[in-house]
C-alpha cells in the first residue's frame, strides 16, 4: 500500500509537470512564458496563441488533474494518498520539474483533481467560477470558489484528508497570485500596498476593478 501511495502522487506530481499550455505554444512557434501574462497556463495561450490552442491547453490541464486523482483512486490507494495526489498534481502544475519551477496558476487543474476528489462540493465552487466568467470578473469568482470549496466538502461530510486538500489548493492559489511574475516588484514599488495585494489576491490583477478602497 505504501508503494503503491507513494508512486500515486509522485506519478501525480510529474504529470503535473507536464505543461500542455506550454507544449501547445511550443508548437504554434511561442514561448508563453514571454508573451502575455507570462503565465503558463490556457488563458495565456488563449490570448497570445489562439482560442482554439487555449481550449485544448484548458482542457489538458483539467484532464491531468482528474487522471491523477482518478489513477490514485484505482490503484486502491487510502483516503490520504488519494487527496496528496490531487494535492501533487496541482503543485506539478504550479512548481513544473521540467520548466525550472515555473508553472500556472493551477486552476484548471485542481478543477480535474476535485471533480474526481469531491464532485458535489466542486460544483458548488463552479457556481461561483460561472458567476465570475458572466459578469466578467472571473478571477474574483474563482477566488470565492476557492474559498468555498473546502466549506462545501466539510459540509458534505467528506472525509478529512479531502479537507485537508481542499484547503492546501486555496493556499496554492493565493502562492501564485502573490508570487506570478513581476509581483513583488510591483508590491515593492506600490505606494498603496495594502491595495495591491487584495487586488493581487481578489482579481489577480495590480489594478483590481475599483472596488477596493484605497488606503486613507
Amino acid at each position: 500500500m505504501l508503494v503503491r501511495s507513494g508512486l500515486a502522487v509522485i506519478g501525480a506530481y510529474l504529470l503535473g509537470s507536464v505543461s500542455f499550455a506550454y507544449l501547445i505554444g511550443r508548437l504554434r512557434g511561442v514561448d508563453i512564458r514571454k508573451v502575455g501574462t507570462r503565465n503558463v497556463g490556457g488563458s495565456n495561450v488563449w490570448h497570445t496563441v489562439g482560442r482554439l490552442e487555449g481550449v485544448v491547453a484548458a482542457i489538458a490541464d483539467i484532464g491531468k488533474g482528474s487522471v491523477a486523482v482518478w489513477a490514485a483512486k484505482a490503484l486502491g490507494c487510502g483516503d490520504w494518498a488519494v487527496a496528496l495526489a490531487g494535492v501533487a498534481v496541482v503543485a506539478g502544475h504550479n512548481w513544473p520539474l521540467f520548466l525550472g519551477f515555473q508553472g500556472g496558476r493551477g486552476i484548471g487543474t485542481t478543477l480535474g483533481a476535485m471533480l474526481v476528489l469531491t464532485p458535489k462540493a466542486m460544483g458548488v465552487a463552479l457556481i461561483s467560477f460561472a458567476l465570475g466568467a458572466f459578469t466578467k470578473t472571473l478571477a474574483l469568482g474563482v477566488a470565492i470558489g476557492m474559498v468555498i470549496l473546502p466549506i462545501a466538502a466539510w459540509a458534505f461530510g467528506e472525509p478529512l484528508p479531502t479537507v485537508v486538500a481542499c484547503l492546501i489548493l486555496l493556499a496554492f492559489m493565493i502562492i501564485r497570485r502573490l508570487t506570478g511574475i513581476g509581483v513583488w516588484e510591483e508590491i515593492r514599488r506600490a505606494e498603496d500596498k495594502r491595495r495591491l495585494i487584495i487586488n493581487r489576491l481578489l482579481y489577480d490583477n495590480p489594478r483590481g476593478r475599483g472596488y477596493v478602497p484605497p488606503r486613507r
